[in-house]
């Protein structure tokens, strides 16, 4: 099974993941569609894109009255079955990383599918910010140490580091 890494230390802000994933799953190169965003603090140039991180005990699953919010076991993603959902949006609440989103055209909520094993965020993204790996010791560790540096990240864009 694979996972995706992200390091925002690498990110340049350009957004083409955001794009290229609203087209991919809408049609449309517009980001506010996409399954991945990147919080953004311009003038420090601190770029974090945030997409599921697959939680061993999803919150998002786990308050779904529904059970519209699944994983898929073949790619690892956690999905939403639009059939499903009742536009509660208790998945995108729970989501203690703010990576469940609610698309403004229709209320849809969208979800990293993981585009079903060949995730278009990594083929576009121009710096390597966003990797997909294989779940390995080492894939842990970088997850661990690219999550330890987002705080100091967030203290340069604030100007209190």
């Amino acid at each position: 099974m694979k996972t995706l890494i992200i390091d925002a230390s690498k990110c340049s802000g350009c957004r083409s993941c955001e794009s290229y994933c609203a087209l991919k799953h809408e049609g449309a190169c517009n980001p506010a569609q996409g399954r991945v965003r990147v919080v953004k603090w311009e003038q420090e140039g601190v770029y974090v894109p945030v997409n599921c991180r697959r939680c061993q005990e999803p919150a998002c699953e786990i308050t779904c009255p529904q059970q519209a919010t699944f994983r898929n076991y073949e790619t690892g993603a956690l999905e939403v079955d639009a059939a499903r959902c009742i536009g509660c949006y208790s998945c995108v609440f729970a989501c203690p990383f703010g990576a469940t989103f609610v698309d403004s055209r229709d209320g849809r909520v969208l979800k990293c599918d993981l585009c079903d094993g060949d995730p278009t965020c990594v083929k576009v993204c121009p710096t390597g910010a966003i990797t997909y790996e294989e779940i390995t010791r080492e894939t842990y560790l970088k997850l661990v140490a690219n999550a330890a540096c987002l705080p100091q990240l967030v203290k340069q864009a604030l100007g209190t580091s």
